[in-house]
């Protein structure tokens, strides 16, 4: 609830809604997700399943509330479309972010060095580099190559053990935990 509660607020707030209505939306679509969690077919997507509940709930609630729409050709109705991704894909880009940057804090020293310059704004030639890090020039790309490497094989992990997640998840609700999650929250 933690980590998802977040993106469900975003959402409902991206729809424009009051704090108690936000309220509203979080509670109705935990409630779902308790509702159909044994029915969740794929577990890694729980946080995609979640955010299109609250969507689906964040409508419902402006259904119900009996907001008006103005029609017409009035330009003063006008909005252009919000250049900005919808604010789960925000939730989840920020999450798939701090995946990235803690696997590059896990990288030697001489990775973030090497990784940090080379994504600088300006971008810096190999010869700057070279003399910032004190690296013969040749050797850049081969490093650069083995960083980046082993980032991907932390990202690797990290994607094995939200698998591993998955997996006890799906347990825990096949065991009958689900229940008992239920009658603590009561």
């Amino acid at each position: 609830m933690e980590r998802y509660t977040p993106l469900i607020w975003a959402i409902a707030r991206g729809h424009r809604l009051s704090t108690a209505d936000c309220e509203d939306v979080s509670q109705t679509t935990w409630m779902r997700v308790i509702q159909h969690l044994g029915k969740l077919r794929d577990p890694e997507k729980l946080s995609q399943w979640i955010a299109v509940s609250a969507r689906r709930e964040s409508l419902k609630h402006i259904e119900k509330s009996g907001r008006s729409v103005p029609v017409g050709d009035s330009p003063a109705f006008d909005r252009p479309e919000p250049s900005e991704n919808h604010p789960e894909e925000v939730a989840l880009a920020k999450e798939r972010d701090n995946e990235v940057l803690l696997a590059y804090c896990a990288l030697s020293s001489k990775c973030q060095a090497l990784l940090g310059l080379l994504v600088t704004d300006p971008p810096m030639s190999y010869d700057e580099i070279s003399a910032t890090l004190g690296m013969p020039r040749g050797s850049l790309g081969p490093i650069r190559s083995r960083c980046l490497a082993h980032l991907g094989k932390l990202l690797q992990r990290e994607t094995e053990r939200s698998e591993q997640a998955a997996e006890l998840f799906n347990a825990i609700t096949r065991s009958g935990l689900r229940t008992f999650a239920l009658e603590q929250h009561r």
